[in-house]
C-alpha cells in the first residue's frame, strides 16, 4: 500500500469509521460496566424504607464484589471479540477455543467449581457465619472463616479443620435462635414428689435470674421410672452455647436444696437386682 492509497478519501473514510466504531465499543464497554455496577449495588443495598433485606452487610459486600467481577470480565470478553473483528481477525476460532478451554477446565476442575457454587449458596442462604458453632458430619467446631471454596472450623481441642464447601452436605447450627437446657433429676421412689416439685420450682426461680436464661426453667414432671429411681425433667431456653452452664447451675442449686430438706438418695440400680444382691451378700 503506497502513500497515495493511504491518503485516498476511501481509505480515510474507512479508517475514520473504524476508529469511530472502536471508540464506540470502548464507550459502550465503560457504560456497561458502570451500569452493571450500579445495578448490583442497588440490588444488594436497598434504599431506606424499602422492603427488609435479609443479607448481612458483610455477605452483601462479598456477593456484590463477586457478581461485579463476573459481569465485568464478561463485558471485557465481548468487547475484545468485537475489537478483533474490527481489525479483520477471525474470532470464530477464538470463541471455539474459549469454549473448548472452558469445557476442559470445567471437566478437570469439577470439584473446584462445585466448591465455589456450594460456597456461594452457603453465603447467600446464610447457613452459618463466622463465630457460629456448627456440626457437619463428623466435624464440629466454631467457624473461623467462610470462603467461596473452603470453610475453616476450630474444634474444642483447638484443632483447625479446613473443609471444602462441596463436602458440607448437612449442617447443624447451634448458635441460631435459642438452645434448650434439659436437666434430668433422679429421685428415690420414697421421696415426696410434691415436695420435690416445690424444690425444683424454687431452684428454677433462682436460676431464671441468670443472663443466659431466656425462658424457664420449667418443671415437666416425671419422664422415666427406673430401677431405684424416678426421673424428673426440667427444661429451659438459653442463649446459644450456654445451655451447659445453665444445666450445671441448676444441678448445683437443687443438690443444695435436696441436702437441706433431706430428700432421699436414689438406690443404685445394682442393689435393686435381687440376684445381684444375693450374690453380693454371699461374697460377704
Amino acid at each position: 500500500m503506497n502513500l497515495g492509497d493511504i491518503l485516498s478519501p476511501g481509505f480515510l473514510m474507512d479508517l475514520g469509521g473504524r476508529l469511530g466504531r472502536i471508540a464506540t465499543i470502548g464507550v459502550i464497554t465503560w457504560v456497561a460496566c458502570h451500569f452493571f455496577g450500579i445495578l448490583v449495588d442497588r440490588f444488594f443495598t436497598p434504599e431506606p424504607g424499602a422492603k427488609k433485606f435479609y443479607l448481612e452487610e458483610k455477605r452483601a459486600r462479598t456477593l456484590s464484589a463477586l457478581l461485579k467481577t463476573i459481569l465485568r470480565y464478561t463485558v471485557y470478553f465481548i468487547a475484545t471479540v468485537m475489537l478483533l473483528q474490527e481489525f479483520k481477525i477471525d474470532t470464530t476460532s477464538i470463541i471455539a477455543g474459549a469454549g473448548i478451554i472452558g469445557l476442559a477446565v470445567g471437566v478437570g476442575a469439577q470439584s473446584l467449581v462445585k466448591d465455589f457454587i456450594t460456597g456461594f449458596f452457603i453465603i447467600l442462604e446464610d447457613q452459618y457465619a463466622v463465630g457460629d458453632y456448627i456440626v457437619s458430619g463428623e466435624m464440629s467446631g466454631t467457624v473461623e472463616e467462610v470462603g467461596f471454596r473452603i470453610t475453616k472450623l476450630r474444634d474444642a481441642n483447638g484443632v483447625l479443620h479446613i473443609l471444602p464447601n462441596s463436602s458440607i452436605s448437612r449442617v447443624s447450627n447451634f448458635t441460631r435462635g435459642y438452645m434448650q437446657a434439659v436437666i434430668n433429676i433422679p429421685v428415690a421412689y420414697e421421696a415426696n414428689l410434691s415436695k420435690v416439685f416445690n424444690l425444683l420450682e424454687a431452684a428454677g426461680q433462682e436460676v431464671a435470674a441468670m443472663p443466659e436464661v431466656l425462658d424457664g426453667p420449667k418443671v415437666i414432671g416425671v419422664v422415666d421410672l427406673r430401677p431405684g429411681e424416678v426421673v424428673v425433667r426440667v427444661i429451659a431456653k438459653t442463649v446459644p452455647l450456654e445451655q451447659t452452664k445453665v444445666e450445671a447451675a441448676f444441678r448445683h442449686k437443687i443438690k443444695l436444696l435436696f441436702d437441706k430438706d433431706q430428700i432421699p438418695t436414689p438406690v443404685p440400680a445394682s442393689l435393686c437386682n435381687p440376684a445381684k444382691l444375693i450374690r453380693q451378700e454371699g461374697k460377704e
